[in-house]
Order: structure tokens, then sequence, then C-alpha cells
């Protein structure tokens, strides 16, 4: 058996752990990544009226306004299945019906939201900057029943 080289053995070494860390996306990103960038700080914090531990402080759902363009719908449902609406109202996003649609992102207990607490989970909290980070979406506020 032929000795191994110790460049060729460091190359080797190399090329391995490069399936494990050479440049690959986390498979559970920040809650702040961009899915552009994928760097933390991404988040259009500036659009959310909440914070991601103050996220489930609300009647169950967030809400906000999309432009009335069905296409527009699809993209935003691919980035939040779990969507609801379109909506007959303004609701607390102030929607102009005229040519806006009301859409509420639930926040439930157990799912979109951690067990006891006002805090919208990591998965629920980068789906909502996934949402916020489209041009159509001026902003997203809690949801209130009067």
């Amino acid at each position: 058996m032929k000795r191994m080289r110790w460049p060729a053995y460091l190359g080797l070494l190399l090329a391995l752990s490069c399936g494990k860390w050479g440049g690959r996306q986390p498979e559970h990103p920040s809650p702040l990544a961009g899915p552009a960038s994928g760097m933390p700080g991404d988040c259009p914090t500036h659009k959310l009226a909440f914070t991601q531990a103050t996220g489930c402080h609300n009647d169950g759902s967030v809400e906000f306004c999309l432009p009335k363009d069905p296409q527009l719908a699809v993209r935003i449902r691919a980035l939040a299945p779990e969507l609801q609406g379109p909506m007959g109202s303004g609701g607390r996003a102030r929607c102009d019906l005229t040519r806006e649609e009301l859409y509420f992102f639930p926040t439930r207990p157990g799912i979109e939201c951690a067990q006891s607490s006002s805090s919208l989970t990591e998965e629920a909290w980068v789906r909502l900057c996934r949402v916020a980070e489209d041009p159509a979406v001026s902003r997203i506020v809690p949801t209130w029943f009067e």
C-alpha cells in the first residue's frame, strides 16, 4: 500500500467536508434571514407592527392588505399557505376595499405561537418576514376584534 502524502490527504479531507459545510444554506435559516441573501437582518420589520416576541399578542391573527390580483394572492399563499382570506372588510389594516383585500395570518397556540407565550415560533416568524418582503404588502398589524 502506497503512503498518502500530506497535501493529498488534506485535499481529500476538504473535499469530503464540503458536502457538509461548503457554502450550503442552513436548513432552518435565521428568523431574520431573507430569501435572497440568507443573511440575518433582512426581515422588513418596519412593516410589522409587532416583534417576534409579541407577534401572538392579538385576537388570533395578524392581518394585511393585498391589491386585488389573483396572481399576487397565489404568490403570497405560496409563502404562507395558512393565510385566510380574502375577507370582506378593511380590518385593522384599513384596506381600501375598492382596490385591496384583507388577509389574515393565524396565530394559534402551539402552531404559529409558542405554547403559553405571546411569541411567534421561528417558523411562523420566517413566513411572516417572507410575506412582508413582498412590495405589495405595506404593513402587517395585529387583529383586534371589537
